[in-house]
């Protein structure tokens, strides 16, 4: 039984997979920053802020829902008296 055991591959097997051989060279290489300019005010500084901004942003997103499905009942309100006072005359 010994006889059929596979011998030990190599360690480093390179991965020939075609979006690797597309990405070679271009992943190492990385694009200067821009003089005076930061990203970092872009990213928030902790967890919790990020939390409590986008909280913040659903909450003014749920109020805004809100205050447009009022406009629209009332609307539909609107229509469907006009709609029966039509037919009643």
């Amino acid at each position: 039984m010994d006889d059929l055991s596979l011998p030990e591959l190599p360690g480093n097997i390179p991965n020939l997979s075609v979006e690797q051989l597309r990405l070679q060279g271009t992943l190492g290489t990385r694009l200067p920053s821009m003089p005076g300019l930061s990203v970092e005010k872009y990213f928030m500084g902790s967890r919790q802020e990020e939390t409590t901004a986008q909280m913040a942003a659903m909450g003014l997103a749920y109020e805004e829902d809100r205050q447009r499905a009022i406009i629209m009942r009332a609307k539909a309100r609107a229509e469907e008296r006009r709609a029966q006072r039509d037919a009643e005359y």
